[in-house]
């Protein structure tokens, strides 16, 4: 399997759109690998998870294809992860294509309300968004087929207003799991994960080293205590890859600092653009 980022900071990207503090400052300054837009990431050829407000610069310069994308995983509606609006130009007069397939959109039941209103927004006569998008409801330990892709949605201890979702995603031999926005798993997460082996572990890493800052998010500190259970239960050993993503700007996520701190446990630090195959 492979996965690359599009996308790898928190909700106010980084640098943030309004901030001046040292760390946004100097990102804008030396740009390049430090910019990190929404979080967003495709599953070898034909699976998007998340579609944020950043999801139309991914495309223009981030090398993202969505005439490939069949499956749109969602984790949740934050808008950061979830833009109903940007997926009703699937169809005339915005979008003129020989596509014969659908685009298939998972997601909780508040995924699915907003993309319904969302098509009741922007009726065009002209194209029912129905002709181009199938959409899914999906529910917490729910295990389903994705093409050729064995899925099973997991609680993310995230947001209490929604079901949030972590995801295992299995093809062939191989199993990941795409584990944020969270915090710590609950023990029935827990649980649910007892019953794979990874191959590769995608964690959320928005405190970057601090902890206990943000609510339903984790800093690295969880991260490698979710590792060393992990390794500890034999859900993953020392050839599982460990990533850490969804940085936000608050802790001075720049790449030529975190990674070598990474590194030492175990882990790969993202960055818009990386790619790993596993």
């Amino acid at each position: 399997m492979k996965i690359h980022f599009y996308g790898t900071g928190a909700s106010e990207g980084v640098p943030a759109l309004f901030c001046e503090c040292e760390h946004c400052k100097k990102i804008r300054n030396t740009g390049g690998k430090n910019y990190r837009t929404r979080t967003s990431a495709q599953i070898d050829d034909e699976i998007l998870i998340d579609f944020s407000m950043d999801s139309y610069a991914q495309v223009l310069f981030r090398g993202m294809d969505l005439s490939k994308i069949n499956h749109l995983l969602i984790t949740h509606s934050h808008e950061d992860h979830f833009n109903p609006t940007e997926l009703m130009r699937i169809k005339p007069p915005m979008a003129f294509y020989n596509r014969k397939r659908m685009l298939n959109i998972y997601g909780n039941s508040t995924v699915i309300y907003k993309l319904r209103e969302s098509e009741k927004l922007y009726d065009v006569r002209k194209a029912d968004v129905k002709d181009y998008i199938t959409d899914y409801e999906i529910s917490p330990f729910q295990k389903f087929s994705m093409g050729e892709y064995q899925v099973t949605a997991l609680p993310a201890n995230h947001d209490k207003r929604e079901a949030c979702f972590i995801y295992v995603l299995e093809h062939g031999d191989k199993t990941m799991l795409y584990g944020h926005d969270t915090a710590m798993f609950c023990e029935e997460t827990w649980d649910a994960l007892a019953q794979f082996r990874f191959n590769c572990v995608v964690l959320d890493c928005t405190m970057v080293e601090e902890r206990g800052v943000l609510t339903g998010h984790m800093g690295f500190p969880e991260n490698v205590e979710i590792r060393e259970r992990m390794v500890k239960e034999e859900m993953a050993d020392e050839d599982t890859v460990f990533i850490a993503t969804h940085f936000a700007h608050t802790f001075n996520p720049l790449p030529a600092r975190i990674e070598p701190i990474f590194e030492k446990q175990g882990f790969l630090a993202a960055y818009d653009g990386m790619e790993v195959n596993f």
